[in-house]
């Protein structure tokens, strides 16, 4: 669906985006590096890392050869994604008509801070175009995150409650001080997803090329992936139920060539809501092998063990699930069920604490499901 250029509205006076921002002043300040960007398909964000360079997401450019950009100022101008050989959902856009250099030296200020691999702050905020008020806006900001151990998961990502709506992809995130922590890959109801800016230098370095020659053709490639299994999910999102063969072909096909972790999620919930639930499983389970600590992969995949019976399995999912949003109601009513199914006293009691502290409201009709389900026969 093309969303025309007139959503780009004429941005607010720097002096009133300050007064407006309600965060800390180095968060504030990144909001006149954050761009709106319009391709064919969507309206979304991206961050400026550099004068006329700006990074945001992979499933944002899709194969779009040339994006759209408004800056902070309000120009509309033309940027090119520069195609790489990394598997991370990131890209570089060049701005168009500048001088054709690029070196990690040039991209790497002292706001960046790609060694931030194993991150400690708790309190993150999201600097994201906002597309239904045509501006960029600084978000509520997070009272926690968890920060992956990238060595042993080289494309893990980054979670937190940090604010953040659909749209917002290619949005900044920073921490209290101003740095530059990662960059949005999913936001929306309480769990955004972030990669880590630690992901940047090998970025660079396979960036190097600006025409991206050695790359451009399996980078395009992919990036069509991308698309028609978007445009896929897309078509499918009314059909609750018997696909037709040529529908899940073509959505499996694509998704799986995406590559794209998101998209991976996307798919699995939907091949589970029509009960396909070995295709479901292999996506996710795909996704998980990719992000294990992933809460929207976690829950997904719990959900799919639950529809097709195999309360055991999803067991673990939902305690580590637990481990890191344990306010999640959905989630503390679908393991009190797999608990009491299960006979797991241990697990019963465990959600039972959980949710006399996360969900007190509910606790009556949850202790009574489990002195049920432990009654003596």
């Amino acid at each position: 669906m093309f969303l025309a250029i007139s959503m780009f509205a004429k941005p607010l006076p720097a002096q009133e985006v300050s007064r407006n921002c309600g965060a800390p002043a180095p968060v504030c300040a990144w909001m006149q590096k954050v761009v709106g960007i319009k391709t064919p398909n969507m309206i979304a964000s991206g961050t400026m890392i550099a004068p006329n360079f700006i990074l945001t997401n992979r499933h944002v450019v899709e194969d779009h050869a040339v994006i759209t950009v408004r800056t902070a100022s309000g120009d509309i101008k033309s940027a090119r994604p520069i195609p790489h050989d990394v598997p991370v959902d990131l890209v570089i856009l060049r701005l168009e008509g500048i001088a054709k250099k690029l070196s990690l030296e040039e991209l790497i200020s002292k706001e960046l801070t790609p060694d931030l691999a194993t991150g400690t702050a708790q309190i993150l905020h999201v600097v994201a175009f906002d597309k239904g008020r045509s501006q960029t806006l600084a978000y509520n900001p997070s009272s926690y995150a968890n920060f992956p151990n990238l060595g042993a998961n080289p494309r893990a990502r980054i979670h937190s409650d940090a604010e953040a709506l659909p749209g917002n992809s290619g949005g900044a995130v920073v921490d209290e001080a101003g740095r530059l922590v990662g960059i949005l890959a999913a936001g929306g109801g309480d769990m955004s997803e972030i990669i880590p800016i630690f992901y940047l230098s090998a970025l660079l370095k396979s960036s190097r090329d600006e025409a991206g020659i050695d790359h451009a053709e399996a980078f395009f490639a992919q990036g069509k992936a991308i698309r028609d299994c978007a445009d896929l999910l897309y078509d499918a999102g009314p059909i609750m139920r018997n696909p037709s063969v040529d529908l899940v072909q073509a959505l499996e096909a694509a998704c799986l060539a995406s590559e794209n972790k998101m998209l991976f999620d996307q798919a699995g919930q939907k091949f589970g809501q029509w009960w396909m639930f070995a295709k479901s499983k292999t996506f996710l389970r795909k996704s998980l092998g990719l992000d294990p600590d992933s809460p929207n992969s976690l829950m997904s995949l719990a959900v799919t063990y639950h529809l097709n019976r195999e309360m055991e399995k999803s067991k673990p999912l939902l305690a580590r699930y637990l481990d890191i949003n344990p306010q999640n109601s959905q989630a503390l009513r679908l393991a009190l069920q797999v608990a009491g199914v299960s006979k797991d006293k241990k697990f019963a009691e465990r959600v039972l604490r959980l949710m006399a502290v996360h969900n007190p409201a509910a606790m009556p009709m949850a202790q009574g499901f489990i002195d049920k389900a432990f009654a003596p026969e």
